[in-house]
């Protein structure tokens, strides 16, 4: 009886331990970046592998630190690394669906203004925000972003 028992508990103990190791696998999120690129690894200077749209549905296959390995919920082929910022494990809307804001509306935002403030203040103060919107504008690729660390001799993008 004694030895049954402790059997018993011993493979509860087991079961326990091993349940966040298989419930990792089913969790299901949601992409809340328009795109959201997918990394090699979980790095934002990993290479990119691709990209999934706003709102697709993917299931969580592993979590370290603030990166998440994801594949498509409805493509196991589409896999890779994402920041868990760029999830919610609330259903969203897909594009079209509501109200939408465009990039410059988003960036001004970003700064506490719309474009009707920015307006008022570029007039009344005689503020030009034309350099702002430049450097807004610029972007650069992951390859050229490793470049420059690998030619910089900079820690290489650990994080």
């Amino acid at each position: 009886m004694n030895r049954k028992f402790i059997c018993i508990l011993l493979c509860l103990l087991v079961a326990a331990a091993a349940a966040p190791l298989f419930a990792a696998g089913t969790k299901t999120m949601y992409v809340s970046l328009d795109p959201a690129s997918l990394k090699e690894s979980a790095s934002s200077f990993s290479k990119d592998v691709g990209e999934i749209e706003y709102a697709a549905k993917v299931r969580v296959l592993e979590e370290k630190k603030n990166w998440v390995r994801i594949e498509l919920y409805d493509d196991k082929n589409v896999t890779g690394w994402v920041p868990s910022s760029a999830l919610s494990s609330k259903k969203l809307k897909a594009k079209g669906t509501g109200a939408t804001a465009d990039a410059d509306e988003i960036a001004l935002a970003g700064k506490g203004f719309t474009s009707t403030i920015e307006a008022v203040y570029a007039d009344e103060y005689n503020i030009d925000y034309s350099a702002v919107d430049y450097v807004e504008s610029q972007a650069a690729t992951s390859d050229a972003i490793l470049s420059f660390i690998n030619e910089g001799g900079l820690a290489g993008g650990a994080e």
